[in-house]
């Protein structure tokens, strides 16, 4: 994934006025480092574990979301190497725990309120988790 991919996923989280365009972002975000962790859990350089479980909770989050309705998969890149090239990842997977929490205080969205923090949650243990797969200066899968 290239870093205008990231970009535009971050801008259509923040997308206030039109909540299917954010959960459609969370969806696509979750899609693509689950992605990432799937090739991770092959890279040498990279703890499969870790990577293993990034790729679960991605998923987990993924079933509590809605797709989105563009109906297309992202494409994932190349990361750059070491935990460096993940950081990018990292920031979108806060940024969508944020969009969650953000989502979950507004009224009209009561109902949904455990189901989009659960989201959340997932969102920042993929994010902490996918901190741990690479050590610093590894190659890039």
């Amino acid at each position: 994934m290239t870093q205008p991919t990231i970009t535009d996923l971050a801008t259509a989280l923040d997308d206030v006025g039109r909540v299917d365009v954010v959960l459609g972002a969370a969806w696509d975000a979750f899609d693509v480092v689950g992605q990432l962790a799937d090739a991770l859990a092959l890279d040498k350089s990279s703890d499969e574990m870790q990577a293993m479980l990034v790729g679960i909770k991605c998923a987990d989050a993924r079933r509590l979301l809605p797709p989105p309705e563009h109906g297309r998969p992202l494409e994932l890149g190349t990361p750059g190497p070491g935990s460096a090239g993940l950081e990018p990842y990292g920031a979108l997977l806060r940024h969508v725990e944020a969009a969650m929490r953000r989502l979950a205080s507004v009224p009209d969205w009561a109902d949904d309120r455990e189901q989009l923090t659960l989201v959340a949650g997932h969102a920042v243990a993929a994010a902490d988790l996918l901190m741990t797969v690479r050590q610093d200066g590894g190659p890039a899968s």
